[in-house]
């Protein structure tokens, strides 16, 4: 039986069923929560038992992030959609990001304390990221909406630990600011799949086919983000 995806505002995690389960287990591996439940376990049974141990969801999923963050800052590079960005920082009279080419300079005000720095170099390059991601989500919702018959509402940029997108009922989309340090191909993909959401409000069969008519390259870029995930940190 397919797994059934399940979004919470924290997290999303996979349900599934078998005939040869007598209890239900919650595992955390790679970064990625999965529930495995007997035949005839109820979904909001599920639910409530996966609200219950949040705690204990977030402490795995978090200790997974610890252990392998990267270290983009130290390296002076960033990720962008597949490209590295050399990354300059520089102390001045106002705090700004500049982007040139394959180049991105943090000038941090010289008037933020020593103690604060690394606190608003992150907090800089985050709405950076962010502004990014608008304008990139933007133009891609509109070129794939045009090509799968589909009219999104608004789009939020949000900043989840292990969630991507959603699409809610009223047609509002929200993207990771996070995919914009995935490959564009990676980041295309959940636009599809939030944009499929629009005929199909679930994770049926009927959903996935959808998917994949408009995008081949869905598994490869689910792989992708379930491997890869711990690399989008700054």
């Amino acid at each position: 039986m397919s797994a059934l995806m399940i979004e919470t505002e924290q997290f999303s995690y996979a349900v599934h069923y078998s005939s040869r389960r007598r209890s239900v287990v919650l595992q955390v591996k790679q970064g990625q929560l999965t529930v495995r439940a007997p035949l005839g376990y109820s979904l909001a049974e599920i639910k409530t038992l996966v609200l219950q141990k949040q705690p204990w969801v977030l402490k795995h999923l978090q200790r997974v992030e610890l252990q392998t963050k990267p270290q983009w800052l130290a390296e002076q590079q960033l990720p962008l959609l597949g490209t590295t960005l050399a990354l300059t920082r520089q102390r001045g009279g106002k705090s700004v990001v500049l982007y040139s080419e394959d180049n991105l300079t943090v000038i941090v005000s010289s008037r933020v304390q020593p103690q604060r720095y690394q606190k608003v170099l992150l907090t800089l390059l985050q709405k950076w990221y962010q502004q990014q991601a608008f304008s990139w989500f933007t133009q891609r919702v509109l070129y794939w909406q045009n090509k799968m018959n589909v009219r999104s509402g608004n789009i939020l940029i949000g900043s989840w630990r292990t969630k991507w997108g959603y699409c809610k009922s009223t047609s509002e989309l929200g993207f990771n600011w996070r995919l914009m340090m995935a490959p564009d191909w990676v980041a295309d993909y959940v636009v599809v799949h939030e944009l499929a959401h629009l005929k199909h409000l679930n994770h049926s069969a009927r959903f996935w086919q959808l998917v994949d008519e408009y995008y081949p390259q869905a598994e490869d870029a689910k792989a992708w983000l379930r491997h890869n995930q711990h690399l989008l940190e700054l």
